[in-house]
């Protein structure tokens, strides 16, 4: 990558999840946080995101309120789900030795169902977040890039992809 390589290029590749965000900046992991903010409904500021959004659920006072931008995989509140991203983003590079704190290039997992709008508001999160060139994936063909399917040759693989924030499924229509 060169000598100036990591003060000027980030990579990031970010799956935006029901329960969890996990964020990998140049090949490693270095988020995995609930997805849920804690904002200030008077200011609309964001108070906490995260693991401390998630300590403050349920047990704050009036004027904060955690919400989870994300619904099914997918984003349900477009401007929760903006907050979340820019300072998750910020959260990864904070203390990092870089001279551009903001991502370049920028891969957001989706669902493989997900509509246009959906794939629309994602991509208009993370350009308002500060994505400079952006990519969405389906999840499915994350998922086996990632256990090293090539996905280019002409055979079958099965992948299952079931996020935390799925409800739980009838396989068996019989089943308790």
């Amino acid at each position: 990558m060169g000598l100036f390589g990591n003060l000027f290029h980030n990579e990031i590749a970010m799956d935006l999840g029901t329960a969890n965000t996990l964020i990998m900046l140049n090949d490693q992991v270095v988020l995995n946080e609930p997805s849920i903010i804690a904002v200030d409904t008077i200011t609309g500021e964001l108070v906490a995101l995260g693991r401390k959004a998630m300590e403050m659920h349920e047990k704050t006072p009036e004027n904060i309120k955690t919400i989870r931008p994300l619904k099914d995989g997918v984003i349900s509140n477009f401007h929760a789900a903006e907050q979340m991203i820019r300072g998750m983003i910020k959260m990864i590079f904070d203390g990092k030795k870089s001279l551009i704190k903001t991502a370049q290039k920028m891969v957001i997992c989706i669902p493989y169902g997900a509509t246009e709008v959906e794939k629309r508001a994602v991509r208009d999160s993370a350009e308002n977040a500060g994505a400079k060139e952006l990519y969405l994936i389906h999840e499915p063909i994350a998922a086996a890039v990632g256990i090293g399917i090539d996905i280019e040759e002409p055979h079958g693989s099965m992948v299952i992809d079931i996020g935390g924030g799925l409800q739980r499924l009838p396989l068996y229509p019989y089943a308790e």
